[in-house]
Order: structure tokens, then sequence, then C-alpha cells
């Protein structure tokens, strides 16, 4: 028996719930493939909610992708790069997000690419 088991303390692994089909992000991805914002007429209380959410994945899981959902990283890096983003979590963080969606994307387009080239 481990320290673990001893104390009574269970080791679990958190996962996004993002490596398997997610319906409930295919529909986010359809909604976002039609207009810029969660809400017509731009940037809403709602976007708040759910970029924070949503920016939660690449900070707290590295190496997640998202690349087969274009439209919600697309959202993701329009969200982190905003002002008022960076001046809330710091230029550090929005840095970084705005960087990890880039990959995804860049990602999303090299394998439409034949040999990443073409």
């Amino acid at each position: 028996m481990n320290k673990l088991t001893l104390i009574g303390f269970v080791a679990h692994r958190y996962d996004t719930g993002l490596k398997k089909p997610n319906k409930r992000i295919d529909v986010l991805d359809k909604l976002l493939s039609k207009q810029e914002f969660l809400v017509e007429g731009g940037f809403s209380l709602a976007d708040v909610a759910v970029a924070a959410y949503l920016l939660y994945v690449p900070q707290f899981f590295q190496g997640t992708d998202l690349s087969r959902w274009p439209n919600v990283v697309r959202y993701m890096r329009q969200c982190a790069e905003r002002e008022a983003y960076g001046t809330a979590f710091g230029s550090n963080v929005q840095n970084y997000l705005v960087a990890a969606c880039d990959g995804m994307m860049a990602g999303k387009d090299d394998k439409k690419k034949l040999f990443g080239m073409f």
C-alpha cells in the first residue's frame, strides 16, 4: 500500500472530455461558423463566460488539440487577444493563449496540405 491509500486520498486524473466526440462543442462550432460572437451584435457577457471556460483548456490541459473545431479556436483566439483579457489575466497568459490558438489553427492547416508543404 502506498501513502495515498493509507490516508484515504484517491489520485484522480482529470480530463477535458474533448478527446472524444463532443456534441456541445459541435453545436458551438456550427454557431460560430455563422457569427463572430455568441450573441448577434457583438461581444457580450455570454462571451466572457464561455471564452473564460474554453480558454482554461489550453492553460491547464496543455496539448489538447481543438483544431477539429476551427470556429471555436478562432473564437478563443479572438477573445484572448482582446485588450481587456490581457488586463485581467496578464500579458504572459494572453500571449500564451493566443500562441496556443495559433498553433491549433496552424495544425489544422498543415493537415490539409500534402506532406505539410502543398
